[in-house]
């Protein structure tokens, strides 16, 4: 797909449905999925999540548009309990680096301008978020 077309395809989405999720697989890294239209339709950051599958990411960033339309609101250092059942997650501000590199849909969605963005996170298996314990999600640090 031209770059072009996934704009076009990312407009179309904003309109009908509030935002976009784009996910980007990997094979020398995590795979990667974002949110583009959150900062336009919902005056939210945008999000984005790696180390988990495409359809995973994909369906929990729609749930955490869906949180957000309902009133809820996510800055950096929140956890949530409302995301992935029975495990918190914790959303982190992303560092204009990751931002102008990872997110160069939603860059060029919003023309360049400066983009505010979070990573949800979530935690290893005894429940710690630290980025030591979980490679898949050293992408953004």
């Amino acid at each position: 797909m031209t770059s072009s077309k996934i704009i076009d395809k990312v407009k179309n989405d904003i309109a009908e449905h509030g935002w976009h999720v784009l996910s980007v697989s990997c094979s020398d890294s995590p795979n990667f999925s974002y949110t583009v239209g959150f900062e336009q339709t919902l005056g939210h950051p945008e999000i984005i999540m790696s180390g988990l599958k495409i359809d995973l990411m994909h369906q929990l960033l729609n749930d955490i548009g869906g949180l957000i339309k309902e009133g809820e609101s996510f800055t950096n250092g929140d956890l949530s309990n409302e995301v992935i059942r029975g495990f918190p997650v914790k959303f982190v501000a992303l560092n204009e680096n990751s931002t102008e590199e990872y997110l160069r849909v939603a860059k060029a969605h919003y023309e360049n301008g400066s983009i505010r963005a979070l990573q949800c996170i979530w935690p290893d298996s005894n429940g710690v978020f630290q980025s030591a314990s979980n490679n898949a999600q050293e992408l953004f640090g």
